[in-house]
């Protein structure tokens, strides 16, 4: 397609092997959870890329919903990415297709060598592109020793990449989890490769940010899956109908006013005046500013949020100065 003269790029989702989206496809395909897809992904993204256009094929990432460990464990595994939130960062990325598997308990038992003859029968791809530590199949026996001899054996080409490393470590979707569990989003930033985010619908709150003259959203995240920062105060950017504003975030039980409360998420957006009331809105979660903590009476806590804010505009400077504007 043509808008305005720039060719847009429409990714093609297709759910379940019963469908045929990509019967005509000369695809290259990649396959994982790739949950919150960072910079390890964007990695194996990009060999992705080269390969398809090396052989005037398209890029298709197959991935799975729910991802199998969410399956297992749904009371207790958290996403850093939902499904749709997937499928908007990898269509800006620029894959050419995305083929959602629906994970169930019948998949899990397939062998690893049948799951790939499932997927060889499905795409019949010109290649394959995986992590070095890229497991499948039933208890994920299946491995690169068994990959390599199966593309071989079909004629494929296989890419195997090498993992990314972050401080002396290899980044992984459960080392950002814990990273964004124990409030350190900073760590997860430089992991992601973009600060991590969440969507949420604004709720009808109880008036205390407007009685310490810092009015906020009261936020409810609709995805139950989709893990959240610990309780505490962070910098933060919020868009609001397509439009950004720095902003501070808080998570927790507001102790100064309650023994016993229920957590909320609750956003000051900073320079924003209008009705957010029932509004969707993005919250791009930048940087830790301090634990959530009791005060003394309600002015203490109003002197400690300007101090916040303070707080929170310089890292929303910094943070805008690193990316260029």
């Amino acid at each position: 397609q043509q808008i305005s003269g720039k060719s847009i790029r429409i990714m093609k989702v297709v759910r379940g092997f019963d469908k045929k989206g990509f019967r005509k496809w000369r695809s290259v395909i990649t396959i994982g959870g790739f949950d919150g897809i960072h910079i390890g992904h964007a990695a194996i993204l990009e060999y992705l890329g080269d390969m398809a256009r090396s052989k005037k094929g398209k890029s298709v990432v197959i991935t799975f919903d729910p991802l199998p460990r969410e399956f297992f464990r749904r009371d207790e595994f958290k996403v850093i990415t939902t499904v749709d939130e997937k499928l908007g960062i990898l269509e800006e990325i620029g894959v050419d297709g995305v083929f959602v598997i629906s994970f169930s308990r019948q998949l899990s038992q397939l062998e690893a060598v049948d799951f790939l003859e499932k997927l060889w029968n499905f795409f019949h791809p010109l290649g394959v592109v995986v992590g070095l530590n890229h497991h499948f199949g039933r208890d994920c026996k299946g491995g690169i020793s068994l990959l390599r001899a199966f593309t071989r054996r079909n004629h494929m080409d296989l890419q195997i990449v090498k993992e990314v490393m972050f401080h002396n470590e290899i980044v992984s979707s459960t080392r950002i989890r814990k990273s964004i569990a124990r409030g350190d989003v900073k760590e997860a930033y430089e992991m992601l490769g973009r600060p991590f985010s969440f969507s949420a619908t604004v709720g009808k709150g109880n008036g205390i940010g407007t009685v310490l003259a810092y009015p906020t959203a009261n936020l409810e995240v609709s995805a139950e899956q989709k893990i959240l920062p610990m309780d505490g105060v962070y910098a933060a950017k919020v868009s609001v109908n397509g439009s950004e504003h720095g902003a501070m975030l808080y998570l927790g039980k507001r102790p100064t006013f309650y023994e016993k409360a229920q957590s909320s998420i609750e956003t000051y957006i900073m320079g924003y005046k209008g009705n957010l009331y029932g509004k969707e809105i993005s919250v791009r979660v930048i940087e830790r500013i301090r634990a959530e903590r009791k005060f003394s009476s309600p002015k203490s806590l109003k002197n400690q949020i300007m101090n916040d804010e303070v707080t929170a505009r310089k890292i929303i400077k910094k943070q805008a100065a690193k990316q260029g504007g």
